[in-house]
């Protein structure tokens, strides 16, 4: 297993999260595709957490602001997946709190999590 693959986990899980509390709080905002009719920006409440969202592209990007520290979880594509992880969101993720990785071991933890859950 990957020394990365608890990060993974968690990434995933908050990812969940906080797709069941936009789609709770945003019901209108389904075209998962376009992301018409999604706000640009907004603000939730995952287990006494607050997280700010701004749309960009085909995704959103959340941080949560408090508790601190700001966490950072970037759904930037696929946003209706919440099962995907791909090396860009495990490295802002990971960025976010503090830890350096390189685009290649991101994508080596990727590729064994997928090899592991298949």
């Amino acid at each position: 297993m990957s020394l990365y693959s608890s990060k993974i986990r968690e990434l995933l899980n908050i990812q969940y999260q906080l797709f069941s509390a936009f789609t709770q709080d945003y019901s209108h905002a389904n075209d998962f595709t376009l992301l018409l009719g999604f706000p640009r920006s907004g603000a939730l409440v995952v287990d006494g957490q607050r997280w700010n969202f701004v749309k960009h592209g085909s995704g959103l990007r959340f941080v949560r602001e408090l508790p601190a520290p700001q966490l950072v979880v970037e759904m930037h594509d696929q946003f209706g997946d919440c099962s995907k992880v791909d090396w860009w969101r495990l490295t802002l993720f990971l960025e976010s709190m503090g830890v350096t990785i390189e685009r290649v071991e991101a994508e080596q933890a990727v590729l064994e999590h997928y090899r592991h859950t298949q």
